[in-house]
């Protein structure tokens, strides 16, 4: 039948008709005839059959044990629904109250018009959290579903967070997520989210993030992508405040027929205010990248330094990327630079290890992990360092700590 034919019927079932889904059912899921679509065909995703009211199975403590990493506090959400949450003195959790949600795109526009689940954080003015807050999402459903994650937080005035988001499926069903989290940092807050995105074979997913920053407020994304048949990241900057810094670090590794879609924009509406991007991706067997970074730089936005990278190594013949870094400048007074490489590993460089006694299999390891570094060393909690590190060492199927 189609998702598409999926969301009509279950509408229609349910009685749901508002803006939003009338907007998306009018234009339907982009194609490759959509620029920001251009090299991410969604055609065999929305192709195959979902249910969209999921049948779900139990979760066991010893299954979100696993799936944790135990780094501070928790939020746990099963199957959508809020399990578990921290008591902490100014900061307030609860289920997002789901009405009127914006939306730019069909994507949005779907998640907008459907969205039953996900959380609202708002942490207090002056509040500072010593622990990371893990965020946690487990489903466990019993057919193929597609469920929709909408989430709230808000960044009191001199306030600081560290987040650590991850969403797992734990059935052997497909599960395709479309989550939007709408993000506003106050004026001196500081806030760090890393999305951990070791995605398995069986899990699509669109994850679009919104960030509004006030005047000296400092946002850093860590999007680390190490699986998953198809996952797609939207990652949007708006700096409202003068004094604002945006920080975005990616590290994507993967392998087989895997496909990361990595989009950003970072929009420079005031002066004095700066950007930091730095994605480095790593793709073996057939797998796909793609890369498509903007900058706009507005014409009130004077004295902005704005930096972006995106550097890949294909490790397979049959490995691609599509990068495309752009920049729209319309101030005068400004630092603009961004580039993009693409390559394999330095034959020389290899040929120098294997001369003093370093195996091959070493060797390429040591350039890997140093090619890789640069990223990771932007990862400010020690453990999910050494949990990124693991998954290196079994994404390339080798050892790094030699």
């Amino acid at each position: 039948m189609g998702l598409l034919d999926s969301i009509e019927k279950y509408c229609e079932n349910h009685v749901i008709k508002n803006d939003a889904i009338t907007s998306f059912l009018k234009e339907g899921f982009p194609t490759t005839k959509d620029e920001e679509w251009k090299y991410t065909s969604l055609k065999k995703i929305v192709s195959d059959d979902y249910v969209l009211e999921e049948g779900a199975s139990d979760i066991s403590a010893d299954e979100i044990k696993k799936h944790s990493l135990n780094i501070g506090e928790q939020i746990i959400f099963i199957n959508g629904v809020l399990h578990a949450k921290p008591d902490i003195k100014g900061l307030k959790i609860e289920p997002n109250v789901l009405k009127n949600l914006s939306y730019e795109d069909p994507i949005s526009a779907l998640n907008s018009g459907l969205a039953k689940n996900g959380y609202s954080i708002s942490i207090d003015g002056g509040v500072a959290l010593e622990k990371p807050l893990e965020i946690l999402f487990l489903n466990k459903y019993e057919a193929n579903s597609f469920l929709q994650y909408r989430n709230n937080i808000i960044v009191g005035e001199n306030a600081s967070i560290k987040i650590v988001e991850n969403i797992k499926n734990l059935s052997n069903n497909t599960v395709f997520v479309n989550s939007v989290t709408d993000i506003d940092t106050k004026k001196d807050s500081f806030l760090e989210i890393n999305k951990l995105q070791d995605y398995s074979n069986n899990e699509r997913t669109i994850d679009t993030t919104n960030i509004n920053q006030e005047k000296t407020s400092t946002t850093t994304i860590n999007t680390l992508l190490f699986g998953g048949a198809f996952t797609r990241n939207n990652l949007n900057f708006f700096q409202n405040g003068v004094n604002c810094e945006s920080n975005m670090n990616g590290i994507v590794i993967l392998n087989n027929d895997e496909v990361g879609d990595n989009h950003t924009y970072v929009d420079h509406k005031k002066e004095n205010c700066q950007s930091n991007e730095l994605y480095k991706g790593i793709y073996l067997g057939k797998s796909k990248g793609v890369f498509n970074g903007k900058i706009m730089v507005r014409p009130d936005a004077q004295k902005i330094n704005a930096f972006q990278a995106n550097n890949n190594l294909l490790l397979s013949d049959d490995s691609s990327i599509n990068s495309k870094p752009q920049l729209e400048i319309y101030a005068d007074d400004v630092k603009c630079s961004h580039g993009c490489t693409i390559g394999q590993l330095d034959e020389k460089a290899l040929f120098y290890l294997r001369t003093r006694g370093v195996s091959k299999e070493d060797a390429n390891a040591i350039l890997t992990f140093a090619f890789a570094s640069e990223a990771m060393d932007k990862i400010s909690i020690p453990v999910l360092g050494d949990r990124v590190k693991s998954l290196m060492e079994d994404k390339l199927g080798v050892n790094l700590s030699i």
